[in-house]
């Protein structure tokens, strides 16, 4: 069988420091790729992409057009082309073999225009011969929405996270300090913090919070328990000084990269059961809803471990909304 040409085409550079430059990153170390195509963080290339696909594709929602080259697209249309991100999914208009690489499901996103969204994505994901999704949740939610079969999805989160061990850690509390890993910039981000401010913090009244992400004015948070680092170059320094990192993360979409990059550094994570998703559940205590269960492991410090393959099944409390 004739080797077919593969062009990879990302949106996020593997030079990025977030989460999508991680999961680029991984992608081309596991492929080999005739060419690589990818969009700068230039703001100006970015809006120009953005107004280029509302002018060719007005029909689809913006979030499947921010960079979809169509004339790069139509010449390379025999050749196997790699759409990696929502942003690049417009392009499986123009190829005859595009493989998709979902890493949050557009349909769990709050748009004021979501089913519009939701159709965008169906007709896209249809169009593709091969979709790559990176948890098993979303493997089965694409077949769910879209009856696609499964033939055609394939789950390569485990083949990203090779090298993710089992860690054990004996934790004596009370916990005196813990890191967060986002920016606050994104909702889903800033949402989860503030909860853990009102619901747990109070509690905790020995504990420091150090804040790593991108930050701006408006974003920022402060409370006197609160250090914010803004980006910071080297974690594994940061991981040193710190007993765990918390997520208290409530969007149900993807996989949530920070906590792969704590794993994968031995760090403890103490997270709800989104920041868990698509991953090896560890212990009711370390991924729980509860801001209880939370509370006590804080104050109080328990051993654990992270076995490589142990799945929890528990009831958890839902999130209420309430900041």
């Amino acid at each position: 069988m004739k080797n077919v040409e593969k062009i990879f085409l990302t949106a996020f550079s593997s030079l990025n420091s977030d989460g999508g430059g991680w999961v680029t990153k991984k992608i081309l170390k596991w492929h080999n790729f005739y060419y690589a195509l990818t969009r700068t963080n230039s703001f100006f290339e970015k809006a120009c992409w953005s107004v280029m696909g509302v002018l060719f594709l007005p029909f689809l929602h913006p979030i499947f057009t921010r960079f979809v080259p169509i004339f790069f697209l139509v010449k390379n249309r025999e050749k196997q082309i790699w759409l990696n991100f929502s942003q690049t999914f417009g392009g499986a208009l123009f190829g005859r073999n595009c493989v998709l690489i979902c890493h949050d499901l557009q349909c769990h996103r709050k748009f004021r225009f979501k089913k519009w969204a939701r159709w965008s994505e169906k007709l896209l994901l249809n169009r593709a011969s091969s979709i790559h999704v990176l948890s098993l949740r979303d493997q089965r939610l694409i077949r769910r929405y879209y009856a696609i079969p499964i033939n055609r999805v394939k789950n390569i989160g485990p083949k990203l996270m090779e090298g993710m061990e089992p860690f054990h850690h004996r934790l004596e509390g009370p916990v005196k300090k813990v890191i967060f890993l986002g920016s606050l910039i994104r909702p889903e981000n800033r949402e989860g913090i503030i909860w853990f401010i009102h619901n747990v913090l109070p509690f905790c009244p020995d504990l420091e919070i150090q804040l790593i992400g991108k930050i701006d004015p408006s974003s920022a948070l402060y409370h006197p328990q609160l250090n914010q680092l803004g980006f910071v170059e080297n974690l594994n320094s940061v991981f040193a000084q710190a007993d765990l990192m918390i997520a208290p993360m409530f969007s149900e979409a993807g996989i949530k990269i920070k906590v792969i990059e704590a794993l994968m550094q031995k760090m403890p994570v103490l997270g709800t059961r989104a920041a868990y998703s698509g991953l090896p559940l560890p212990s009711k205590m370390f991924c729980s809803n509860d801001p209880l269960s939370w509370i006590a492991l804080l104050n109080k410090g328990e051993d654990f471990s992270f076995p490589a393959a142990c799945q929890s099944n528990f009831p958890v409390s839902k999130h209420n909304g309430e900041y």
